[in-house]
């Protein structure tokens, strides 16, 4: 069933819905979706009329209160077991006590602020966990998780990431006995079958998940004209974080076997660039590679990003993508492995959709897609649309999905968490 119409389409409306109270780890430009996102809730929301307070991590808080003054936020401090923990590299235990801390802050807050709704917007994680608010309306998500990469790219892995994958049942089995929180609470669900079946092995019930999108886009965006394609344009630009699971090495690879006037723009920064400076240097590509480095969200990207003729994203476990949906919007064309993330976003009539076949099936495609659409400007327009097209039907404005959130809110407020 399409998006639109697992969630109710009604209009933004506060209706009783007036005070609310975020909680998310990061809310930040600058530290990767998640932290966006959850600054973009806030600010809409506050958009929208709400009274919004929000709970977050102190490490955010020089960023908060230079840029973001206006917004209401308390913050958890770090001590001393953090930084032991941090310093140890003892990521479970780490991801536990932050929740603790995150959670026992929003009761305190709760308890001052009372708010009609709770909302968690991250650890996006359908496996990390929640605690329980016993007498709040709670609501959690956008969830989206459980990815692994596909089987021909299984050996790009981390060890731990195949190991979670091998014992996801009977982690879910105990976790959501020990950590009761998403049980008790209404769960947004953006990641599909694969978030959903995970929620599930955890005890969550199927009626309190709730199918959404995973994330809006700005109205200076949505306004925006779409780019219009016509004749020879062979710019192209990968834009993320630069970690493995991105596939940035597939997309520099194909550059090499891409037509001879092709570049590539790789806008973000991350612990791979390095080693990807290093292929592009092996490849002898030169300046045909630019490695631009990191970028806020907003018109200075969203200006640079209408001068190339596509988006080159072979993603190997994206759980979502706001990248993706900026581009839809945009109006540029998306070459991306067809998996995970970009799978429950596009088809074949809006993307070109890359099989993941292993690396050099891959790599081929995706260079071949790349002359393609470089020569073929009204093929590129044409996709361009039909993304837009889709994007407008999905309702990717934010204040368009967070009216249909509205009446997750009302279900949320008549049946709070009352046992203890």
């Amino acid at each position: 069933m399409p998006l639109a119409e697992q969630e109710d389409a009604g209009a933004a409306t506060l209706d009783g819905i007036r005070r609310v109270l975020l909680v998310a780890p990061n809310i930040s430009r600058r530290m990767g979706g998640e932290g966006i996102k959850a600054l973009q809730i806030h600010r809409e929301l506050k958009a929208l009329g709400h009274d919004v307070r929000q709970v977050t991590h102190a490490r955010v808080r020089d960023e908060m209160l230079a840029d973001q003054p206006d917004l209401t936020i308390d913050y958890v401090e770090d001590g001393p077991t953090q930084v032991w923990l941090h310093r140890l590299r003892v990521k479970p235990l780490l991801a536990l006590l932050n929740a603790w801390q995150l959670h026992r802050l929003a009761v305190r807050v709760a308890n001052d602020f009372s708010p009609d709704i709770v909302h968690f917007t991250s650890p996006i994680s359908p496996v990390l966990p929640y605690f329980r608010m016993p007498g709040r309306a709670v609501v959690i998500g956008p969830l989206n998780g459980n990815v692994t990469h596909p089987p021909a790219f299984r050996d790009r892995e981390s060890a731990g990431k195949a190991i979670g994958a091998a014992i996801l049942r009977p982690l879910q089995w105990l976790l959501g006995r020990l950590f009761r929180g998403k049980r008790d609470a209404l769960l947004l669900v953006s990641g599909g079958d694969r978030t959903a079946a995970a929620l599930l092995l955890g005890g969550c019930d199927e009626d309190r998940l709730i199918r959404t999108l995973d994330c809006g886009i700005p109205d200076a965006l949505v306004d925006r004209p779409r780019v219009s394609h016509a004749g020879v344009n062979r710019s192209f630009v990968h834009l993320g974080r630069l970690v493995p699971y991105k596939g940035c090495d597939l997309a520099i690879r194909a550059l090499a076997r891409a037509d001879a006037g092709a570049t590539l723009d790789i806008i973000g920064d991350g612990p791979s660039r390095g080693e990807l400076t290093a292929l592009a240097e092996r490849l002898g590509l030169g300046e045909r590679v630019r490695f631009i480095g990191w970028m806020p969200t907003g018109p200075a990207l969203h200006d640079r990003l209408s001068g190339y003729r596509a988006l080159v994203m072979p993603s190997l476990a994206e759980a979502n993508g706001i990248a993706f949906q900026e581009a839809m919007v945009l109006g540029l064309p998306v070459i991306c492995v067809d998996w995970a993330g970009p799978q429950e976003l596009l088809t074949t009539d809006e993307a070109i959709m890359i099989p993941p076949d292993g690396d050099e099936a891959v790599v081929a495609a995706l260079a071949a897609a790349m002359d393609r659409l470089g020569q073929d400007g009204a093929f590129a327009d044409q996709l361009a649309g039909q993304a837009r097209t889709k994007a407008m039907a999905l309702g990717f404005r934010w204040r368009d999905l967070l009216g249909r959130w509205q009446d997750v809110y009302r279900r949320a407020r008549r049946s709070p968490t009352t046992t203890p």
